[in-house]
């Protein structure tokens, strides 16, 4: 299978390590906006040239991949876009754009993996609470990289202590569960204002306890070392609890493994009929799971 990886973040970062891993694999170019010292590079300009079986979105979810979907609407695709409030007006997008061919959307752990859990454990007027952390988001960290006068950040996603005795409770508000804590390198003369676009933007940071840190360059990189992350769904039901929890080491690799799951598939999903933009919820498990474990 040829692919393709189209931006070149952390994320796109180690789909490239993944695909070397993988006989199967080969990977034949590397779509960015920046110039890059590596073989495979091609300009983002050209992304409508691009003639990959699949090509794997690694753009950021605040702005970029849905500004960009009319560009990779010709190709099957995969990507994680993680704006959970935005998931349902991108599938609608992407599928009006998607006359021939697949694409699988919001295919990472969560949005994807967690997804699953949350839909089937949430039956018979059961409610689920999803709780992150510790660990780096990357979209929220990306998130604040597009704002102006930012030159780098890095945002955690933090429980708050207690966060269990507040689920008994009652408290269903993933804001009230959590603090994101933000470092941002910055131009000095935009300080206040870049701290309160972070402490408003909507979907990502408004309505949350959140703490901005301007710290150098340097500090965020050595921050970026952190790449551990977690997250788990508690399920409470009427006579039954569930709770589904997954920890990672590398937020980045665990999320391209899933991703070239789902791309793998597209040969198989595209045989049997399946077209237009897919989320996980579209995809009968048999396509990404060993049929030896029921």
């Amino acid at each position: 299978m040829k692919l393709a990886i189209i931006g070149y973040g952390n994320l796109g970062k180690s789909l490239e390590r993944e695909i070397k891993k993988r006989d199967e694999l080969e990977l034949t170019a590397i779509y960015s906006r920046r110039t890059l010292d590596n073989p495979l590079y091609r300009s983002a300009a050209y992304i409508d040239k691009c003639d990959a079986d699949v090509a794997l979105i690694a753009l950021g979810s605040l702005r970029d991949v849905m500004s960009y979907a009319d560009r990779f609407a010709h190709i099957n695709t995969v990507d994680s876009f993680d704006t959970h409030a935005r998931i349902a007006e991108y599938k609608q997008k992407l599928g009006e754009l998607k006359t021939d061919g697949l694409s699988i959307i919001s295919a990472g752990w969560d949005p994807g993996l967690l997804s699953l859990a949350r839909g089937i454990f949430a039956n018979d007027g059961a409610e689920n609470v999803t709780v992150w952390g510790e660990g780096v988001s990357q979209g929220h960290s990306n998130a604040i990289r597009a704002i102006d006068g930012v030159l780098d950040a890095v945002q955690f996603t933090v429980p708050k202590d207690g966060y269990e005795r507040l689920i008994k409770n009652g408290e269903r508000d993933g804001c009230r569960l959590h603090r994101r804590v933000c470092f941002v390198a910055a131009v000095e003369s935009d300080k206040e204002r870049i701290e309160t676009e972070i402490k408003t933007m909507p979907r990502y940071f408004e309505g949350y306890d959140t703490e901005v840190t301007f710290v150098s360059a340097q500090e965020i990189r050595r921050l970026k070392e952190r790449e551990r992350h977690s997250g788990r769904v508690i399920t409470e039901g009427c006579g039954f609890g569930a709770k589904t929890e997954v920890f990672m080491e590398s937020n980045a690799d665990f999320t391209a493994k899933i991703m070239l799951r789902y791309a793998q598939a597209i040969p198989q999903l595209l045989k049997d009929g399946y077209k237009g933009a897919l989320d996980v919820f579209d995809i009968p498990l048999k396509y990404i799971a060993d049929g030896n474990l029921i």
